[in-house]
C-alpha cells in the first residue's frame, strides 16, 4: 500500500475510494486533514499535509477511518441492516405524489420532499433544512435552507458535503437533514462519537435520497466535449420524470432529454454520462443505496404501473416512527401502500440490494490494493451478488482510466462498440416506445420477470 496504510483516509484516497462527505475533515484532532478538489480525479478529497503525524501520534487511532463511509462500516450494528431480507428496519412503503401540480411537475420525481420540508418550515417545528444549493459552476455545497425553491434538483456529479457537519456544530435550533445514503453514513457515525453526540439533537429527522451513482466531474467534462459546448453549469432533473441535461455557459444553453433522445450523439452522451460502471469507484462498492441510517428514503417510483407516467412519482420508505407521524400529517401528499417487494422492483436488486457492491469484491482493479468490508448481514451467503460481465470490467478498468486521462473519444469509441446492440436497437426502434420507458437501463426500471434491466 502506498503511503500510510489504514493508519488514516490516505488507505481511502490511494486506493481512490472517497465519495466526498468530508467526515474526516472534523474528526481529525490535530487539523491535519484538509479537503480539496483534484483535478485530475475530477472530486473533492482529504489531503494530509504532514503524513507523519499520522504514523507518529495516529498510529491505532485511526479516527478518519472511523467515520468514513468507504472504509469498513457495520450496517447491522449501525442500523440493523440485516432486517427484512437486507433492506433495513422498515415501518412502511409507499408511493405518492404531491397533490399540488406545480410542486410535483418541479421536483425531481413525485415533490415528496418539497412538501415535506414546506409542511416543517411553515409550522415552525424546524429551523432550517440542511441541504446542497448552487453556488455557481459545478459547484453545491450544503447550506441551512428556509427557503424551498433554493433546493435544487437532483445532482448526479460530484460534490464537497464537508460543510454540512459545520452547520450542525454551528448552529442552535432543529433541522431537517436531506442528503445521500452515504452521506448521512458518515454524518451518523460522527455523531455516535460521545465528544459529537449532542449534535444528534440538533437533527429533526434524516432523509435520504435513493442513490444509484454519483459520477466524478470528468463525466461531466466528457459530455461537455462530446457536445463541443464550453458549458460552466449543468442540471439533470426538473419539468416531469425526465432526465433533462441542460448545460450552460451565460446567456448560451443546450439541453436534450436523456430518455428521449434525439440522435446518435445524444444516446451515446447518456450513456458515457450515466453508465452504471463509470461512475467513482467508491460509489461502485457501495451496499448501501437505500440509506439504512436514515428516516425516511425518498427515490422515483419506477413500477410497472406508473410506466406512463410522465410528471414523477416517488417510493418513500419509512423507517422509523418519527417517519411514520410526519406521513400522517402530510395531507397535501397522496400516498398509496406499497410493499417491500416494490422497492426492489422500483429500483432493480443491483441498487436495492447492492448486488454490484457485493459482485466487485472478487474484481482486480490496478492500484487498489484495499477492499472495504461492508457488514450488513451474519450470514455471508445471504447477500445477492452482481456476476460482472466482461463489458463491465472493461469500463471499469479501461474506459474509466481513459476518461480521467480526458482521451474522451477513445472512450466514446470503446463504449460505443461495448454497447453495439444499444446503438442498433435505438436505430430501429425510437423512444418512447410504449409509454414511459428510460432507453438502455439508465434507470433501473423493472418489470415482474426481469429485476436486472442492464
Amino acid at each position: 500500500m502506498k503511503n500510510i496504510p489504514h493508519h488514516s483516509v490516505a488507505v481511502i484516497t490511494d486506493n481512490d475510494l472517497c465519495v466526498s462527505c468530508g467526515a474526516c475533515f472534523h474528526i481529525c484532532p490535530y487539523e491535519n486533514i484538509q479537503i480539496r478538489l483534484d483535478s485530475r480525479r475530477g472530486k473533492w478529497e482529504p489531503v494530509m499535509p504532514e503524513t507523519d503525524i499520522c504514523d507518529r501520534r495516529c498510529n491505532g487511532k485511526e479516527l478518519c477511518l472511523s467515520v468514513c463511509p468507504s472504509y469498513d462500516v457495520d450496517y447491522i450494528a449501525l442500523a440493523e441492516s440485516d432486517k427484512n431480507n437486507l433492506l433495513g428496519r422498515i415501518e412502511r412503503v409507499y408511493t405518492g405524489f404531491s397533490r399540488n401540480e406545480e410542486i410535483r411537475f418541479g421536483s425531481s420525481s413525485g415533490g415528496f420532499i418539497r412538501e415535506l420540508c414546506a409542511m416543517l418550515l411553515d409550522s415552525g417545528e424546524i429551523d432550517g433544512v440542511i441541504s446542497i444549493t448552487h453556488d455557481e459552476g459545478l459547484e453545491y455545497t450544503p447550506k441551512i435552507v428556509r427557503d424551498i425553491g433554493q433546493m435544487p434538483c437532483s445532482v448526479y456529479h460530484n460534490i464537497d458535503f464537508e460543510n454540512a457537519i459545520d452547520l450542525l456544530r454551528n448552529s442552535d435550533g432543529k433541522y431537517l437533514l436531506i442528503a445521500l445514503p452515504c452521506q448521512i453514513t458518515s454524518i451518523e457515525l460522527f455523531t455516535n462519537k460521545k465528544k459529537y453526540r449532542h449534535l444528534k439533537e440538533r437533527i429533526y429527522a434524516k432523509v435520504a435520497l435513493i442513490c444509484a451513482y454519483v459520477h466524478d466531474r470528468t463525466s461531466v467534462e466528457a459530455i461537455f466535449h462530446y457536445h463541443h459546448f464550453d458549458s460552466k453549469e449543468i442540471t439533470y432533473r426538473g419539468n416531469g420524470r425526465d432526465l433533462l441535461i441542460n448545460m450552460r455557459n451565460g446567456s448560451e444553453e443546450l439541453e436534450y432529454d436523456a430518455f428521449y433522445p434525439k440522435n446518435l450523439k445524444e444516446v451515446i452522451s447518456s450513456r458515457m454520462m450515466f453508465d452504471n460502471f463509470l461512475p467513482q469507484l467508491g460509489c461502485l462498492f457501495c451496499v448501501d443505496h437505500i440509506g439504512y441510517c436514515a428516516d425516511l428514503v425518498l427515490g422515483d417510483a419506477w413500477l410497472e404501473k406508473y410506466r406512463d407516467d410522465k410528471v414523477g412519482v416517488n417510493i418513500i420508505i419509512s423507517r422509523t416512527r418519527k417517519a411514520e407521524e410526519l406521513i400522517r400529517r402530510m395531507t397535501s401528499f397522496d400516498f398509496t401502500q406499497a410493499s417491500q417487494e416494490d422497492i426492489v422492483k422500483a429500483q432493480g436488486a443491483h441498487y436495492a440490494l447492492g448486488a454490484v457492491g457485493e459482485g466487485l469484491k472478487e474484481i482486480k482493479i490496478k492500484g487498489n490494493d484495499f477492499v472495504p468490508n461492508k457488514r450488513r448481514t451474519r450470514d455471508p451467503s445471504r447477500p445477492i451478488q452482481y456476476d460482472l460481465r466482461t463489458k463491465d470490467v472493461i469500463k471499469i478498468k479501461i474506459i474509466k482510466p481513459l476518461m480521467r486521462k480526458r482521451r474522451f473519444m477513445l472512450a466514446k469509441l470503446l463504449c460505443m462498440v461495448l454497447e453495439i446492440k444499444c446503438i442498433f436497437r435505438y436505430a430501429f426502434k425510437r423512444y418512447p416506445a410504449d409509454g414511459f420507458f428510460p432507453p438502455f437501463g439508465l434507470l433501473p426500471f423493472a418489470t415482474e420477470d426481469e429485476d436486472d434491466p442492464r
